[in-house]
């Protein structure tokens, strides 16, 4: 897209300023300690804390990837930012008090000083491993990536460079201070750009009222555990596994809380990145239904949703900031990985294997040093990623990233909860947790196991693994020698952690109370579950290709899977593994799909089925019944100044009709391949049995125009069969 002058300029001064504002501030704090320069001097109050926390954690995976997926399954989504309401309480009532009281100044350290040196070793190089290739090389490559998209003259190489220098400059020269100072700015102008895109989306959309009302399955908040991508049981379990490790053991989360000036200040920071969490659905997930509601047949990739609306949407000058809340969630993200795998080098590899005795000085050189080798190493890995755009490694290493939390979170969660459990039984259950648990699990355990089958994903492989762990740990433990009382004293969780620490008792209560805030945190986030699941709770969704069907004989049907067409094309609108694909030999001939129903009542039924050059026309059947098919348009009212979706009826729906209409009415260019969805309606029933039979007639059959294509039914509950 072709920036204005203005959009350039507000972007070049946020890019060039943020990078000068954090230099200043390394300049004037006169960092010369590791203590200074690892950990802030231990003076970051409570607001720098849990805006660079929410900062580190926001990337280009949820401007684009989040945003992606919320266009595909809407507020379920969510649960990846609300669910942090547990695994922030582990963090703010177990985890913290014994980091802060301590004295810990990394993640690895703590396992050290609960088992031995060689948890610490293992983890540590797990760590910086995961952190340097799966994470710093990706978001370089996932962030010059989506640069590429607003500024073309920049490919993604030098992308990646400029991304690296200005980052890495004021990190590595300023440490965790620079940092956490930079990322408050940057928290600010992320939200900010985030909330801009999503306000001027719902007045184009009609306000959420009238997302919730035309799209109630995206706002489904639970799918059935056997859903494939985003399963509810999957979401919970892995709270445990992933969400302990990520929140709570985590140095590139919890070293922005080390620096806190005092333990309620550390503490305090994770309530505000709570409250945020609440807002973040909001700013990464609703602009995917509203991309979703406007532009369905405009785009045939999930992660083009984004850039998409802002190019729709915003006026000169918008877009400049909003690209600049962008470019911060990636900076603060490149900045915190560059520093905390800097820290744990230094701590847990440098000075505890190769130079216990190296003075506070040469630590602080190290510590600048190791930063500068990270970045570089970083920028190799993004740059390899660049020559083989079409590799799925960013994708990949993530998910692995996801099983190797398991056995970390679960020596972590049941060491700092369980006195019993022994250094030797935390050791083996970490190699073998990494060896041989988790390839067990994901080739043997559920692929091979019938009962597990219907569960194949990995969100329930790391919670299967992380459960094997915690079995392993506590049955090692009980045949092993554990430490002594003395030599526990302050790494096992007792009921002062629920307090605050001795020297701050009586300085904060009333409006500073923490529990206070943290009730209120959780209690809003509770809210928005409990809000969001009572307008979608009357809505089913069935993936076409896991419900019963029958069809004419001398007709085809095959589910097809989403590999299938990604070979050809960028397209990842299928929200299961594929479609069924029903190819009729002549007019006439019919697929009748068969979806139950809970209970009698009067129900409205709606489909997603495919479009593209090779499909034909076809007629719809309710129980027998011929209906009407309603296919929405957008059309831009008010000489282009705003969107609005209208409904046509047709007797046979007609894909290329489809288009025509879309053509004449939108001004908007489709950067959708040949394939996309449509989302098209059937109307209201009254349904008295416990099925109804939804019937798919073809129409006009032509040797290259005859394919039909269903990715997917939802049956929303209206009303009582009296009513």
């Amino acid at each position: 897209m072709q920036l204005s002058l203005l959009d350039t300029a507000v972007f070049i001064t946020y890019f060039v300023g943020v990078v000068i504002f954090a230099l200043v501030v390394a300049a004037r704090s006169k960092t010369k300690s590791s203590a200074d320069y690892f950990l802030a001097s231990k003076k970051l109050p409570w607001y720098a804390v849990g805006a660079s926390f929410i900062a580190s954690n926001i990337s280009t995976e949820h401007f684009i990837g989040m945003v992606g997926w919320g266009f595909l399954y809407g507020m379920a989504v969510a649960s990846w930012e609300w669910g942090n309401v547990a695994t922030f309480a582990m963090l703010i009532w177990i985890f913290l008090p014994f980091y802060m009281r301590g004295n810990v100044a990394t993640m690895p350290e703590f396992l050290e000083k609960r088992f031995n040196p060689t948890c610490r070793y293992i983890y540590a190089l797990v760590m910086i491993v995961g952190l340097v290739i799966a994470m710093l090389g990706g978001v370089l490559f996932a962030g010059a990536k989506a640069i590429n998209v607003f500024f073309p003259q920049i490919n993604i190489s030098l992308g990646i460079l400029i991304l690296a220098a200005a980052a890495g400059a004021y990190t590595i020269y300023g440490g965790l201070l620079s940092a956490v100072w930079a990322d408050l700015l940057q928290y600010i102008l992320l939200m900010t750009g985030g909330t801009i895109v999503t306000i001027f989306g719902l007045h184009h959309a009609g306000g959420l009222n009238e997302l919730m009302g035309n799209l109630p399955e995206k706002f489904i908040v639970f799918y059935p555990s056997k859903q494939e991508m985003i399963p509810w049981s999957g979401m919970v379990l892995s709270t445990f596994s992933v969400g302990v490790w990520y929140n709570c053991a985590n140095q590139f989360m919890v070293q922005r809380c080390l620096g806190a000036r005092s333990e309620w200040d550390a503490r305090m920071g994770i309530v505000m990145a709570g409250f945020s969490k609440a807002i973040l659905p909001f700013i990464v997930v609703i602009p995917g239904i509203i991309a979703f509601y406007l532009f369905q047949n405009k785009i045939s990739d999930g992660d083009q949703a984004w850039p998409f609306l802002v190019k729709q949407f915003l006026p000169s000058g918008f877009i400049g900031l909003v690209l600049a809340g962008l470019a911060s969630a990636i900076m603060s993200t490149l900045s915190a990985i560059t520093n905390s795998s800097a820290t744990i080098f230094t701590f847990d590899l440098y000075k505890s294997i190769l130079r216990p005795d190296a003075s506070d000085r040469e630590l602080h050189r190290v510590g600048r040093i190791s930063g500068f080798v990270v970045m570089v190493v970083g920028v190799i890995v993004g740059l390899l990623l660049a020559k083989y755009p079409g590799i799925t490694v960013f994708g990949l290493i993530q998910t692995v990233f996801f099983y190797v939390a398991s056995p970390i979170s679960a020596c972590f969660l049941v060491g700092i909860m369980w006195k019993r459990a022994t250094s030797t039984a935390a050791t083996i259950t970490m190699i073998v947790g990494f060896l041989i648990l988790l390839p067990v699990t994901v080739f043997i355990v559920f692929p091979k196991i019938p009962l597990l089958q219907p569960y194949d994903n990995f969100m329930h492989h790391t919670f299967a693994v992380f459960l094997f762990s915690v079995v392993l740990l506590i049955v090692l433990s009980l045949f092993t020698q554990p430490k002594s009382a003395e030599q526990l004293k302050g790494v096992i969780w007792t009921k002062s952690a629920l307090g605050v620490a001795e020297a701050e008792k009586g300085k904060y209560r009333g409006l500073k109370s923490l529990g206070l805030w943290w009730f209120l945190m959780s209690a809003t986030i509770i809210y928005l579950y409990i809000y969001t699941y009572q307008h979608a709770s009357n809505t089913d969704w069935f993936e076409a290709e896991k419900i019963a069907y029958e069809y004419s004989d001398g007709a085809t049907v095959k589910p097809q899977q989403r590999s299938e067409l990604a070979q050809k094309e960028k397209f990842n609108l299928w929200t299961g593994s594929g479609q069924i694909l029903f190819t009729p030999s002549h007019s006439d001939q019919k697929i009748t799909f068969k979806l139950p129903v809970a209970e009698p009542g009067r129900y409205k039924i709606d489909a997603l089925i495919t479009t593209g050059p090779d499909y034909g026309k076809f007629a719809v059947r309710i129980n027998g019944v011929d209906t009407l098919i309603s296919c929405p348009i957008t059309q831009v009212l008010d000489d282009g100044k705003k969107y609005s979706v209208v409904y046509k009826q047709y007797e046979v729906f007609d894909a290329k009709e489809l288009d025509r209409l879309n053509t004449d009415h939108q001004t908007t260019d489709s950067i959708a391949a040949s394939h996309v969805v449509n989302r098209v309606s059937f109307g209201n029933f009254l349904l008295n049995d416990n099925s109804v039979d939804i019937t798919l007639v073809a129409r006009d059959v032509e040797d290259n125009n005859s394919l039909i294509g269903i990715d997917q039914f939802m049956l929303t509950y209206l009303s009582r069969p009296e009513e």
